[in-house]
């Protein structure tokens, strides 16, 4: 009966969202300039869907008078959203300004974060996802109260029934009879049998919904399968997506750096082998791509890849690699088999340095330090901050690489965690000009790459000499491995570090 009760219960309560375009970290981290105001916006998702999201919101300068955040849906576009809510300060942090937002449907979100300053008025775009993928639970305290509570309805319902039959057609003062007695019972029994027939019901329609919410409402990841292929000119790594089973419409692809996939391979276990690579589309679900000179092993599989609407998400597959024979200069990557010039491959882990691994060279004399802040905690926003330095200690000069002044990746022993990050945190860049394109005054139809690629800013030269940083909140204790991706010398070069987080 209990069971009963509380699944008439759970029927109000819907599921938590997943992470946007990225496994195991369910907030979004975003920094950049809204106008003149620098500004760091945290988005965390909502365990329920309609469900508040909290978006706190840190201005790095003074002078701010006014902050406001509007969700955006992507089907619905400005016309369709609600007025915009205005961020409360945060009391003890002058800094911090903290709002709740209510996500209505599944799908893309854009947030628009807009600061009024002492010097003028500025917006950023912070894209979000809001999709129903795990359960939220009862506490065992709430599940005993709300039982006993059913529990005592029940008895007080069949009670009442008893008593309406016994006495409801007596005069007052009149003693109840043998008869209106017995006819009580049977009225209680009666009422007890049909209780139980309407609870048994109800947990059959209950169930029924429930079904139809997993198996069709549920975001379930889209299955993408991996192969290899032997070719004269090297090996090649063919992706199949299957679009038809992902449970939803598979909205055209639009490019993120140029690119309409960013692959990463990482060796299990020790992470010590690691790829990323950019496959070409063969057709609509179908990529393929040259696959470099790995060792052998089990690899895991991840795409980033960005819709049309604005969604991103993160693909997920295993491919074990045979041992293969080694490349030659003129073999390269494999350029028969789609290779391309932003690919990089690393083999081997951090190197054991004179400062504890936090110095890693990148070759031609050229080093990343990376300056670990003194405690890393779980769910603490920080920032991983990062310099180039030549063989002198001088800050060394970049270039740009697909657009951005570097790329980091960061992966959990166990595979739960994966985010590729960039300095302006692990918003998905593609989405964010999506939004920026459709928040215009005329909103496109379709996408094109060439919108995108005016949106693209590249980092000025002062910019590439200076340190790098990170904005990110590591959701879960464990060892992670983090590779820094920079370009120097027309090449890209991969600083691998080591770090152990704790609760």
């Amino acid at each position: 009966m209990r069971r009963l009760l509380l699944a008439v219960i759970l029927a109000g309560l819907m599921w938590q969202p997943p992470a946007q375009a990225h496994i195991g970290s369910l907030n979004v981290v975003y920094e950049g300039l809204a106008g003149t105001v620098p500004v760091r916006v945290i988005i965390r998702p909502p365990g329920v869907v309609p469900g508040l999201a909290n978006i706190d919101v840190r201005v790095l300068t003074n002078g701010v008078r006014k902050i406001t955040v509007l969700p955006v849906h992507g089907g619905a576009g400005l016309e369709g959203a609600p007025p915009p809510d205005v961020c409360q300060p945060v009391e003890g942090d002058p800094d911090l300004y903290h709002a709740q937002l209510w996500l209505m449907s599944s799908g893309a979100y854009s947030v628009h974060v807009q600061v009024e300053s002492a010097s003028g008025s500025g917006k950023v775009i912070v894209p979000v996802n809001s999709l129903a993928t795990t359960r939220l639970g009862l506490s065992t305290g709430l599940t005993v109260v709300l039982a006993a509570l059913g529990i005592l309805l029940f008895l007080l319902a069949v009670s009442v029934v008893g008593a309406a039959v016994r006495e409801s057609v007596i005069e007052p003062g009149v003693p109840t009879s043998h008869r209106r007695k017995q006819l009580g019972r049977v009225a209680m029994v009666g009422a007890v049998l049909i209780l139980v027939l309407a609870l048994t019901g109800g947990r059959r329609w209950w169930m029924a919904v429930d079904g139809d919410y997993r198996n069709n409402r549920m975001f379930k990841p889209v299955p993408m399968t991996t192969t290899v292929r032997e070719h004269s000119g090297g090996r090649q790594l063919r992706l199949v997506i299957d679009e038809k089973n992902s449970g939803r419409r598979w909205s055209p692809l639009v490019p993120d750096h140029g690119k309409l996939m960013h692959l990463f391979l990482i060796q299990e276990q020790e992470m010590k082998a690691f790829a990323h690579l950019h496959p070409i589309r063969r057709d609509s679900g179908n990529f393929a791509c040259a696959l470099p000179n790995l060792p052998a092993g089990r690899y895991r599989v991840y795409a980033d890849v960005t819709h049309e609407t604005g969604f991103s998400q993160t693909l997920t597959s295993v491919v074990t690699l045979a041992e293969s024979k080694p490349l030659t200069e003129t073999d390269g990557l494999g350029p028969s088999v789609f290779s391309d010039p932003d690919d990089s491959v690393l083999v081997g882990g951090a190197g054991a340095s004179g400062d504890g691994g936090r110095r890693q060279t990148i070759g031609d004399g050229l080093s990343v330090i990376w300056d670990e802040p003194q405690v890393l905690r779980t769910g603490e926003p920080t920032t991983l901050k990062f310099r180039a330095v030549t063989a002198d200690g001088e800050a060394a000069t970049l270039e740009p690489y697909m657009g951005m002044l570097a790329h980091l990746i960061i992966s959990r022993d166990d595979g739960t965690v994966f985010t590729h990050l960039h300095p302006a945190g692990n918003i998905s860049v593609a989405s964010q000009q999506v939004f920026q394109l459709r928040a215009g005054e005329q909103p496109p139809k379709r996408i094109s790459p060439e919108m995108m690629e005016k949106l693209c800013q590249v980092p000025g030269p002062d910019l590439l000499r200076r340190p790098i940083g990170f904005p990110y909140e590591i959701p879960r204790p464990g060892r992670y491995k983090i590779w820094l991706q920079v370009k120097a010398g027309g090449q890209v070069r991969t600083a691998p570090f080591e770090v152990t987080v704790a609760e």
